[in-house]
């Protein structure tokens, strides 16, 4: 099942944003007006840090002061003058100002470091031959280093990068990495203890056979399929598995 509770924005910041609102007395009504329906219409039509703030000090305390509905039709209207409601007005514009420039930081950020890694996926897709199952693991591969770089700079990550489901993503990316390549950097030692009684719903009963009667790898020998050769692909196998497993049960998590 998917996460269905709201994400926590733990990267943003309220508390360093919470400096008193700029001043925008020289602006007549009708021009705060017009700069607060334009910044609630869209943020990135605020053209400069400063435009922004000033659309702050129009926007913060109108969004607070205009009360809650409550479920019998009701307004609510707060008290302009008292603490609570300069409070309520101080964490709106905390809240939008962190916003607005953990997005600008992300924009800066995108173009150095996640654009090559998207541009490296969208070569891949685009001259990778469609003829093999693993240019695809290979898409999936740069797929995850992309989402893993997006998410460690998202709005629920912290100042660590950490976003709560790392390890899965992490394990993913781990997985692909030599499911991709067929086993190729899967040690011996891994074979030699590799749990084979859980392999019957994904290799044949013919494949398990000829893992466990190969000959064991000798350095002095050319003797080939060995057991390291049948138990790679053995390998590879369980590996596939786990990774759909994790997809099945955890990726529906992998949202901002």
């Amino acid at each position: 099942m998917g996460d269905l509770q709201p994400k926590a924005l733990v990267g943003l910041n309220k508390s360093n944003y919470d400096y008193p609102l700029a001043d925008v007395s020289h602006l007549s009504d009708e021009e705060k007006n017009a700069l607060r329906i334009r910044g609630i219409r869209a943020r990135n039509e605020l053209n400069s840090d400063e435009e922004f703030e000033q659309w702050v000090a129009v926007f913060a305390p109108r969004n607070v002061l205009e009360g809650a509905i409550l479920t019998d039709g009701t307004v609510l209207k707060p008290d302009p003058d008292s603490e609570e409601t300069q409070e309520d007005i101080m964490s709106c514009a905390a809240y939008e100002r962190s916003l607005w420039y953990h997005r600008k930081r992300f924009r800066a950020w995108k173009e150095k470091h996640l654009q090559p890694l998207v541009d490296d996926l969208a070569d891949e897709a685009r001259n990778a031959p469609q003829y093999d199952w693993q240019y695809l693991y290979g898409l999936e591969y740069k797929k995850l280093i992309c989402m893993r770089a997006y998410f460690s700079h998202s709005l629920i990550a912290d100042e660590d990068g950490n976003y709560g489901f790392n390890r899965w993503i992490d394990t993913c990316i781990s997985l692909l990495k030599h499911i991709k390549d067929e086993g190729m950097h899967i040690s011996e030692a891994q074979i030699e203890k590799m749990n084979v009684r859980n392999l019957g719903d994904i290799v044949t009963h013919g494949e398990l056979v000829n893992f466990l009667q190969a000959p064991a790898k000798q350095e002095d020998d050319d003797i080939y399929p060995d057991k390291i050769y049948y138990g790679t692909r053995l390998y590879v196998r369980k590996m596939e598995r786990l990774y759909y497993r994790i997809r099945l049960y955890k990726m529906r998590e992998w949202w901002e």
